[in-house]
């Protein structure tokens, strides 16, 4: 049958479901948690942690580790699958970690681990770890306008705190940051990054630029070996002394006082009353604008972000490569508020790198990739408990997907993208720690018990800030009220 616009009604209602607007999914927009949604899970099994964390950091290994290299090795696998590295075991009993991972084998035991991790989409789909898009291809991912991108996380997040009232123009903190820099900014622009899609602009992470360079002329094994020019200088690797991440502008000059400085902003309010009166939308200038009075008004962030604010030995333990200094810094953040950080371990001047490990696999991870991440996240996650910063902080340490069981033939081996299957790493506030959750088959290719999705998660996630990921919403481009995922279920072994 065809409607008076020419579209059958299978059609229209295969479109309602694409774009989750079926009458399920209809509901009042902006209301981040309906009251019958909490009053639900108040009487939900685990409705003590609903809500628990106020905020969360993510740790996104960018180009995507080798589950059976690093936390799920499969030494009965035949050799051109496990791979030449050796297991140790851990602090859990039966459980075994890579050689080159001591620091985190012996702190396993204060995480949650999860080795199941799957889904389908073989092609860096950050997208599909990171928004609620639930699969991905080439074209998608290598084209960060396209329209079929969902909303970031972070910016999603910032949306329903908004509707609660907490915002950067009301606090003079952003809500969500990306460090060090935009995802594939120095490599690939083009490619999806973290944005806010159809929410607009204004809800987009705030993300400052990082000051300084690296500090070694040759730095560990790239995709070429140990070529210099891969390598060199690379801060990755190393920085230097006075490397730091800041925003500039966001000072008030020396000759300017507090009080003058609020008496300017309040005249530039003043200088157009009727487009205010008369309900004029704000425009992203007027939003990004605003968002900068207030950072300038409150200085913490700007000096949260200048990790060289803090003692030599702190930043000696988590190692003074660019990760480890971001790691640091997102503490920083936490502490004076910052609700969403998201740091990504990103590549420099090759694409081709991070941990993506298509070539010279082994001597990249040994001599490089897993012994600053050994250093990094146990010094991270001593410091963040230490400080009393884990009671109401979520941390979750994830990539996009794994690598292929099989070895390639090229020098040094390499391993492609894989999907199939590959781990995240969770604690913090509400997270059920000195757990593995999860198997994989004896090859490292598929999940055997407890597949977990990355939509699931993500619900996790939701649940744990206080929205429940089933009733929570959006607006769409049209306003049409749409769930912050598509699909997905909090996974309830994780939760404490």
């Amino acid at each position: 049958m065809m409607t008076p616009h020419g579209v059958s009604a299978m059609d229209r209602r295969q479109f309602l479901e694409a774009t989750g607007t079926t009458l399920a999914g209809l509901g009042s927009v902006g209301l981040a948690q309906p009251a019958k949604a909490r009053a639900e899970a108040s009487t939900s099994p685990h409705a003590s942690t609903f809500g628990r964390a106020k905020s969360v950091v993510i740790l996104f290994l960018y180009g995507a580790p080798s589950q059976m290299d690093t936390l799920d090795p499969k030494p009965l696998a035949p050799l051109e699958r496990r791979g030449e590295f050796k297991t140790i075991s851990t602090s859990l009993p039966s459980v075994a970690a890579c050689e080159h991972l001591p620091n985190i084998a012996r702190n396993l035991h204060r995480v949650a681990l999860v080795r199941s991790m799957t889904h389908t989409s073989n092609n860096h789909a950050v997208s599909v770890a990171l928004s609620g898009l639930s699969k991905s291809e080439p074209a998608i991912e290598g084209n960060g306008h396209d329209p079929r991108h969902q909303p970031y996380i972070g910016s999603v997040l910032e949306y329903l705190w908004k509707q609660q009232g907490i915002s950067v123009q009301s606090t003079g903190i952003p809500v969500n940051m990306v460090l060090p820099w935009a995802l594939n900014g120095k490599t690939d622009p083009g490619r999806w990054q973290h944005h806010a899609a159809w929410l607009g602009r204004s809800y987009n992470p705030v993300i400052p630029l990082f000051a300084g360079q690296g500090s070694l002329e040759v730095g560990s094994p790239s995709i070429k070996g140990t070529t210099a020019i891969l390598t060199r200088f690379d801060p990755w690797d190393g920085v230097t002394g006075d490397s730091t991440l800041r925003f500039d502008g966001t000072a008030i000059p020396d000759d300017v006082t507090m009080a003058r400085f609020v008496g300017r902003q309040n005249l530039l309010h003043n200088l157009d009353p009727s487009a205010r009166s008369s309900g004029k939308s704000e425009t992203t200038f007027d939003a990004c604008r605003d968002v900068a009075f207030a950072m300038i008004a409150n200085p913490k962030v700007a000096q949260a972000l200048d990790a060289t604010r803090e003692p030599d030995r702190v930043r000696d333990a988590y190692g003074r490569s660019l990760f480890g200094q971001s790691a640091l810094t997102a503490r920083r953040l936490v502490e004076v508020g910052v609700k969403v950080i998201t740091v990504f371990w990103d590549t420099w001047i090759d694409n081709n790198a991070a941990w993506d490990t298509h070539h010279n696999h082994h001597p990249r991870l040994k001599d490089g990739l897993c012994p600053k991440f050994d250093q990094i996240l146990p010094a991270f996650l001593d410091d963040m408990h230490e400080r009393g910063l884990l009671d109401e902080t979520l941390v979750m340490v994830i990539s996009e997907h794994g690598r292929t069981p099989e070895i390639t033939s090229t020098p040094g081996g390499g391993r492609e993208h894989w999907a199939g299957a590959y781990w995240g790493m969770f604690f913090g506030a509400g997270i059920r720690t000195g757990q593995v959750m999860g198997a994989t088959d004896r090859q490292g290719g598929y999940p055997i018990r407890d597949a977990t999705d990355p939509k699931d998660i993500l619900a996790t996630m939701y649940h744990l800030l206080g929205f429940d990921p089933h009733a929570a919403t959006i607006p769409d481009r049209l306003g049409r009220p749409v769930h912050v995922i598509p699909h997905g279920d909090v996974v309830r072994q994780l939760l404490a």
